[in-house]
């Protein structure tokens, strides 16, 4: 969303910079973070496996095939996310920066009769941005006096929940299905305060809140085919339905041309449009060469979506690889590669207010103790990118952005 221009006295050159662009959470992205504890471990490459709750989340499928008649995990995690915005005002870049600390995934399997029961809570998408900047200098305004100083402050937090039961049970002896019913929930708020000081004295100042509340559902269907001892192959589809939603938006203007010094410009807006979403399709495969090693590949696809409220979305399909390694009974060793691929247009120079396109890949890796029935893991992750934004309003100027964003993860499990 953008902050718009008031006046026409803010139809000029420099104004640009008090009107950029305002992103809530990553909404650029479907692979914002990775969910469970062995899942992480193996870069999401776990629609073919999800033997353990974290399969409730990728292939409710999966989950006919835990073992024990019990088995709980958890998953606490720390996010870290940097993004630099190149040659943005007078050469220099803006930098924002994001951090989580959350609980990111919670999952229990039960089994009753011919079937498994599940429930499961799980934060696909949170983050806390921030940027605390300020420029000096000599900029060129049509205000009557060059700008000395250029200050911006931005705030946002936006949060996406998940939780909900799951069922899954055997249609044939190689062959099982499962539903999972997420209740949907993300709530986000932004706080957007720009400064601008002109040399004779006089400045300009705007300051935007923002607050969105989403509801609905996220039923995932899941099927599991094990074709042969060593192989197994999974399928789920996902889609995200929204049933209400509401968007308030405040914004105040400081006109630096006002008549009088006190002359302020105040907008309130709302809107109870329901945002858009893919359908996701999930395919994946694993295999099991030996007792001790297994090796896991994933296609992750998202439908376009046409949204002209919120933007339109392209395809998106995303690959993860992943593997297992047994070192002994009681240590096992994951790794993986993904991708996290832009669902936002090519930016095109003669458009202005487009969406950021940056394409991330990642990497994983983690680590299992297991004694007794309970196991321990250490983990994180790694991704990194690059592409182009436009990020001041009503520009066609395109800048360069690299983005990199690392997670650790401790998680706990239990079985009997």
């Amino acid at each position: 969303m953008f902050l718009r221009a008031f006046s026409a006295g803010m139809a000029i050159v420099f104004i640009l910079f008090l009107m950029s662009s305002v992103s809530t959470a990553d909404e650029y992205h479907y692979n914002n973070m990775l969910i469970g504890d062995r899942a992480t471990g193996m870069g999401g490459a776990y629609t073919g496996v999800s033997d353990d709750p974290s399969g409730l989340y990728y292939n409710p499928a999966g989950i006919v095939y835990t073992t024990g008649r019990n088995l709980s995990a958890s998953v606490n995690a720390y996010y870290n996310t940097s993004k630099e915005y190149k040659n943005v005002i007078g050469g220099n870049g803006w930098e924002r920066k994001a951090t989580a600390v959350l609980p990111n995934f919670f999952g229990i399997v039960q089994p009753l009769g011919k079937y498994k029961f599940g429930f499961s809570y799980a934060v696909p998408d949170s983050i806390k941005e921030d940027q605390d900047q300020t420029f000096w200098g000599s900029f060129p305004t049509t205000l009557g006096s060059p700008a000395t100083r250029y200050t911006i402050n931005f705030n946002n937090e936006d949060n996406t929940y998940l939780i909900g039961p799951s069922i899954a049970g055997e249609l044939a002896n190689s062959l099982s299905a499962g539903l999972t019913l997420y209740l949907y929930h993300r709530s986000s708020q932004s706080i957007l305060n720009q400064l601008i000081v002109l040399q004779d004295g006089r400045f300009e100042w705007t300051n935007q809140y923002i607050e969105k509340v989403e509801r609905g559902y996220k039923p995932v269907l899941g099927f599991m085919w094990t074709p042969a001892e060593k192989l197994s192959i999974g399928l789920s589809l996902a889609k995200i339905i929204v049933y209400s939603a509401s968007v308030m938006s405040q914004s105040i203007l400081k006109d630096a041309n006002a008549a009088t010094p006190n002359d302020f410009t105040i907008v309130d807006t709302g809107s109870s449009m329901r945002k858009k979403y893919p359908y996701e399709l999930r395919v994946g495969a694993g295999y099991f060469p030996s007792s001790s090693l297994l090796m896991s590949a994933d296609g992750a696809y998202y439908t376009k979506v046409t949204d002209p409220v919120n933007g339109d979305r392209v395809s998106v399909l995303n690959l993860a690889v992943g593997t297992e390694y047994y070192l002994n009974r009681s240590w096992a060793v994951r790794g993986g590669l993904y991708s996290d691929m832009a669902n936002t247009p090519k930016l095109d120079p003669t458009r202005t207010n487009q969406d950021e396109k940056i394409d991330l890949y990642g990497m994983s890796l983690g680590i299992s103790n297991f004694s007794r029935n309970t196991s321990i893991t250490l983990g994180g992750s790694l991704t990194m990118g690059s592409g182009k934004a436009q990020i001041l309003s009503g520009s066609t100027e395109i800048q360069n952005v690299d983005q990199a964003g690392w997670m650790i993860f401790l998680s706990s499990s239990y079985a009997y």
